[in-house]
């Protein structure tokens, strides 16, 4: 999903609002921010922060272009292989041997080559021109995740990195998540972490508070909340190191405005020896966490989530 960049416009008619929490339901909404013509509320029942404006699938396409994203992109893929070596072995070291595995939002599929030996598959509704589709041909999917075809229990993993906070319904994903996945199969969600230090003393101008790009800014409670009511138990949450170019670091301050000072600075420097200097980056902004798919027995759906009705 972090393949497709916004393209700014105005936001949505303010009559279209959440009305309650898309993941509790709770329908106490407490103002947090304006930003780029959206509402971003606080649930007071979860803590969740979301953009309280409701789009549709249509409206949310128009806003994205493909392959727009440098992150993801062929000349950053050494720096991507950084985090996907440590995500490989926290997945490994839960598995005797490969297994089946897809990557929800993969891009151009550089975490599907990461994982040699697996049987992977991949989806993304915007995949560079030079695709996963050249090198793992029907495996990928290319279109919404809504629309994935994907058989109930064929799963031993599913991964979806930068894309959960895009999703305008996020539980029904979640519950997509584990029909799919086999009997304790195991789903690994990475998102921006809206309780880091950084992040609260940014407000709203943290680097990631971009709607509508994401519509969700969720922190390790939120996220374990969303799981838990989807049938998974959380069993691990790290916050694992990225490697960036400097370039990169001011396109992601930039906050997609074409204005910014810092989106000069990345112009000026990126495919550049100073753009290209790479460093370590850890500061808890980034949360990934494991969850393993609980029977069905053993747990029950809240019937007060709207996104839960939408699932079924």
């Amino acid at each position: 999903m972090d393949s497709l960049t916004l393209t700014p416009k105005a936001g949505p008619p303010l009559q279209h609002l959440h009305s309650s929490c898309p993941i509790c339901g709770g329908t106490s909404l407490n103002p947090l921010w304006r930003v780029h013509g959206y509402s971003i509320v606080r649930c007071a029942g979860c803590a969740l922060a979301f953009v309280q404006n409701i789009l549709t699938r249509e409206e949310l396409a128009s806003h994205y272009v493909q392959g727009g994203d440098p992150v993801y992109s062929e000349v950053n893929r050494e720096c991507l292989g950084y985090y996907y070596t440590k995500l490989r072995g926290l997945i490994e070291a839960r598995y005797a041997r490969p297994g089946r595995l897809l990557d929800v939002g993969c891009s151009g599929g550089w975490f599907l080559d990461a994982m040699q030996g697996w049987e992977c598959h991949g989806c993304d509704i915007a995949p560079p021109e030079a695709g996963p589709g050249q090198r793992h041909g029907d495996r990928f999917f290319e279109g919404d995740f809504d629309a994935y075809p994907g058989r109930d229990g064929f799963f031993d993993v599913i991964t979806m990195q930068d894309v959960f906070d895009h999703m305008p319904q996020p539980l029904a994903a979640l519950a997509k998540c584990h029909r799919m996945l086999k009997s304790g199969g195991l789903l690994v969600v990475k998102v921006h972490n809206i309780s880091c230090l950084y992040a609260k003393l940014s407000g709203p101008r943290f680097y990631a508070v971009i709607p509508p790009t994401h519509l969700f800014y969720y922190d390790r409670n939120t996220l374990s909340s969303a799981l838990s009511r989807s049938g998974f138990r959380v069993v691990e949450s790290r916050f694992i190191a990225h490697q960036l170019q400097i370039s990169t670091v001011f396109m992601r301050l930039s906050r997609d405005n074409e204005r910014s000072a810092f989106r000069h600075l990345y112009k000026a420097t990126v495919g550049r020896p100073l753009g290209n200097i790479r460093i370590r980056k850890n500061l808890h902004d980034v949360i990934t966490v494991l969850a393993v798919k609980r029977d069905s027995q053993s747990w029950a759906p809240s019937p007060s989530s709207p996104s839960w009705q939408a699932a079924l």
